[in-house]
């Protein structure tokens, strides 16, 4: 090498390294660990008249090596004045300047010269605005019992939504005390997280609410609300005072949610056998909320559809919905506010606990329900479809960004870590894994802990490798197939396979790989027709299973216990299939749900033919048990739409209707007296006969529609159904105002929704152009429904269209009023055209993802639609043919 270029080289490394080394502590995405908060005293003024909010903050820090810089979090705030001080002494320190840095979302100080280790107080004073957004500290309204339309102030911070209202240290391990307090208007009522310690009245005719030091927390379980709700209370069995807030005028739809609340709570504090740690928990219904719920530490929001219900207006599908929410978000009490995640890679620990721990709470208050059979339909089958592709994500996934952090707020951390907790609940057995969750607690209570912890305490109860067990199913993505052979008459041969549902699939578009090279740690159980049950680990490798000297049929993952695929060799297949045809009720209510998905999407992956889960089909005129039913649906469904605009979807229709009829001519429209999961039966079977052009399905959804535009009171639990087919066969002008004024007088929230989801169900073009006009209109569809009316119109197939064409358009003034950041926001493309089937379509997303390439928290969301459209435009090529060929034999 010239020895000049080779100087050359040295010297612009070292201004390479001499910049990186001197790189300023504002410009990284995390905060410098020298300095750590110990107290937040936080004044907040909402003002409801001028809509903005102003507040002081003294931050008490500890500063563990000498820093002459100072950084919090901060979003559209104004910073006015800012002091620092000793904690001892009053001293404060001369700035040498302070300046908002918004890339990273800080606010800097730096002082002349470097602050000595020690205590410290950071004084902030600032102001806000509490609209044009519903996270942070926003203004909600609502109409009271006279008419008048009301204001409140709320908040809800997670995950980075803290610094929009407060200066501060807005990352999930920087726990602090807070003491809080709220200036307010006389005649309202102020609330946190902790409990009143008293109120001062001020001759300006200002409120001062003052509450209680709180325990330490992570900022974006702090909560903020001044409103004049109602309320009412009770007791949990320690004697914790527990309450639940509503609008005056609906309040009496909340004693559901406070029986069940209580009941859970109780049921909790046994389970953890740890007392809930707070003076009092209150819950309350806001009217205007981005989330479905949030688990403030002892003041937990809720979007009112999952607060309220009401007896005689609300669905039982409503009544499971309110349950399951609140169920999970008391389990954040527990697992997620008294340990919290380390950092946002680990949400799953906060929202994967809660998602798997929220059934059994339901069970506890509702035992007739199923819940826990309900999880294998409502919660794994529906992430497995996701997950089977290759641009899902491991459940631990490393992020920074605040869109990165938005965007994992997903059914991975939620779903697919319910599913595996779930698994290894059942391999340690729920008493051992309960001992380790309590110690868990217990080690790392008002602290943050990391994946490893946990896995650390439940080894230790178990005397097992958990962490080499779960390692493979949290740090890669996707999911095996397990495949068994008969080798022999008396030997099976397992093996297992990364699982992808396109067969065509580009595996290296895996943007993750594996470590593990695509296998898992499997326990994997099975029974035999002569109900001997056996079980075997599979540690990555192949297994021989010895079999009975006799059997017909062998079915594996009993109960759906595990979060694995399982297939068959051919002979297996048919003998589950007769069996199944003679005396279905042999194989369990799980297990024939776990056939029917299993089977419907190993073919879809090209694993077995096409014919076997249609055969399957053909004993369906016989089951009469819910959760097979909705796996049949989810399956069917997914067909339909892939076939809608196919010359086939005609003949797919008919062989749907003849499957369905019989279980709906036992059913009826009749759901009087009805048991709870026989709703959700019913709700299955009227729409599969409905949405495959049942005649007799059609007429009766038409004459009930009509009866309803006539005033006649309808059952809740069939109002989606008569709303959705009623409006798609007999919805012009006049019935759509008629349920438009229905939506805006209506004062139970479910209803609202099952009345939005009915407009955007008429045929006629001009009403769906409208309805999107009018959901763009705060005054008319509140910011909160935006994107469930958009996707509702989506979902019809003559406003799909009419979305995608308006979306692309508007793009810009959806991003500049939601912001690039909304998870919302990044779901809706990928909703819009997850069944898109055609080449063209997919150009259509390409060149749009290419006009708009900042897509921040939806940066994965299109790459996975991207990918599922290729996958249903493979699957076409692949199966339409053999789905024609079956059904011209079956129909």
């Amino acid at each position: 090498m010239d020895r000049n270029w080779f100087y050359v080289c040295i010297l612009a490394f070292v201004v390479i390294f001499s910049a990186v080394e001197g790189a300023d502590v504002w410009e990284e995405l995390r905060l410098p660990s020298n300095i750590k908060p110990n107290l937040y005293d936080l004044t907040l003024h909402p003002n409801l008249t001028t809509d903005t909010f102003s507040g002081f903050v003294d931050i008490d820090v500890t500063v563990s090596s000498p820093t002459d810089t100072f950084l919090v979090h901060i979003k559209e705030l104004t910073i006015s004045n800012t002091k620092i001080t000793s904690k001892e002494g009053g001293l404060e320190w001369a700035k040498e300047k302070e300046f908002p840095y918004t890339e990273n979302e800080f606010y800097v100080i730096q002082t002349k010269t470097d602050l000595p280790i020690g205590d410290y107080i950071l004084h902030y004073e600032f102001t806000g605005s509490l609209v044009g957004h519903i996270v942070g500290f926003y203004k909600s309204t609502y109409y009271n019992k006279d008419g008048k339309l009301m204001s409140m102030a709320t908040s809800k911070f997670e995950p980075t939504d803290a610094r929009r209202a407060f200066p501060c240290f807005d990352e999930p391990n920087l726990k602090a005390n807070y003491t809080t307090t709220l200036v307010h208007a006389n005649g309202y009522d102020a609330l946190s997280n902790m409990n009143i310690e008293y109120i001062q009245y001020k001759p300006d005719g200002l409120v001062y609410t003052r509450f209680h030091t709180s325990v330490k927390m992570s900022t974006y379980l702090a909560c903020f609300i001044v409103c004049d709700f109602a309320y009412i209370e009770g007791e949990t069995a320690r004697g914790v005072k527990f309450r639940v807030y509503a609008p005056h005028d609906s309040i009496d739809q909340a004693q559901y949610a406070l029986n069940l609340g209580i009941n859970v709570t109780d049921y909790y504090e046994d389970y953890f056998n740890i007392p809930y740690p707070l003076p009092k928990l209150d819950m309350i219904a806001i009217p205007d909320f981005v989330s479905g719920a949030m688990e403030h530490w002892g003041l937990i929001t809720y979007r009112e559809t999952n607060l309220l219900y009401d007896n005689l207006e609300s669905s039982e599908a409503n009544k499971q919905r309110v349950a399951a929410v609140i169920s999970h978000e008391l389990a954040h009490q527990w697992f997620g506010n008294i340990v919290t995640m380390d950092w946002w890679d680990d949400l799953w620990l906060n929202e994967g606990f809660a998602s798997f721990l929220e059934y059994s709470g339901v069970a506890h208050a509702e035992p007739d329900w199923q819940m826990l059979d309900q999880f294998v339909t409502e919660d794994m089958y529906y992430v497995m479809g996701l997950d089977q592709i290759v641009s899902s994500h491991p459940i631990i996934i490393e992020v920074n960004h605040p869109d990165e952090i938005n965007e994992i707020f997903d059914s991975i951390s939620y779903s697919k870590g319910a599913s595996v907790l779930r698994m290894l609940n059942d391999i340690m057995g729920e008493d051992t894994f309960r001992e380790g969750l309590t110690n868990y607690l217990n080690k790392f209570s008002y602290a943050n802990a990391k994946t490893d912890d946990l896995w650390k305490e439940l080894g230790d109860v178990s005397g097992m490798d958990i962490k080499g067990i779960m390692d493979t199913w949290t740090l890669q993505m996707g999911f095996p197939v397990v495949t068994l052979n008969r080798n022999t008459d008396t030997e099976l041969g397992a093996s297992q396979e990364w699982f992808l549902v396109d067969p065509a699939a580009n595996k290296s578009q895996d943007e993750f790989g594996s470590s593990f090279n695509y296998k898992w740690n499997i326990y994997f159980d099975y029974s035999f027709d002569n109900n001997l049950v056996e079980s075997t680990q599979m540690d990555k490798g192949n297994v021989k299973i010895t079999t009975p000297d006799k059997f017909n049929w062998v079915i594996a993952n009993r109960n759906q216990t595990g979060y694995y695929r399982v297939n068959y060799d051919s002979e297996t297949w048919n003998a589950l299939i007769v069996e199944l045809q003679n005396n279905h009720e042999v194989i369990p209510v799980a297990d024939r749900s776990g056939l029917i998905d299993d089977a419907f999407n190993l073919a879809r992956s090209g694993q077995i033919d096409y014919f076997i889960p249609l055969n399957i089909t053909k004993y369906f005129n016989k089951e009469t048990e819910y959760i097979p039913w909705d796996a049949a649906y989810s399956n069917i469904n997914w067909i339909s739409e892939i076939l809608r605009y196919r010359p086939l979807f005609a003949d797919w229709r008919k062989y749907v209707q003849r499957q369905v009829k019989p279980r709906l001519e036992k059913l009826t429209w009749d759901d009087t007296n009805t048991e709870h999961l026989e709703s959700y039966l019913r709700t299955d079977i009227i729409s599969l006969s409905c949405s495959h052009g049942d005649p007799d399905c059609l007429l009766e959804a038409q004459n009930k529609f009509k009866e309803y535009i006539a005033g006649t009171r309808t059952s809740p639990n069939l109002r989606s159904m008569i709303y959705r087919y009623g409006m798609e066969k007999a919805g012009n002008q006049n019935e759509w105002d008629f349920m438009w004024e229905g939506y805006l007088n209506a004062t139970v929230s479910q209803e609202r929704s099952r009345l939005l989801y009915g407009l955007a169900r008429t045929r006629n073009v001009w009403l769906l152009c409208r309805y999107l006009d009018y959901a763009m209109d705060e005054s008319k569809v509140r910011s909160q429904d935006f994107f469930t009316v958009v996707n509702y119109i989506a979902d019809n197939p003559v406003g799909n269209p009419i979305v995608w064409d308006w979306v692309r358009t508007n793009w810009e003034l959806l991003v500049n009023r939601f912001g690039i950041s909304s998870r919302s926001l990044g779901r809706l493309v990928p909703s819009i055209c997850e069944s898109y089937a055609t080449e063209f379509k997919q150009q259509q997303m390409k060149d749009f993802f290419m006009k708009y390439p900042d897509a921040g928290a939806g940066e994965r969301g299109r790459k996975q639609a991207l990918e599922r459209v290729q996958t249903n435009i493979d699957w076409l090529k692949s199966n339409e043919m053999k789905i024609e060929t079956w059904l011209a034999d079956n129909i």
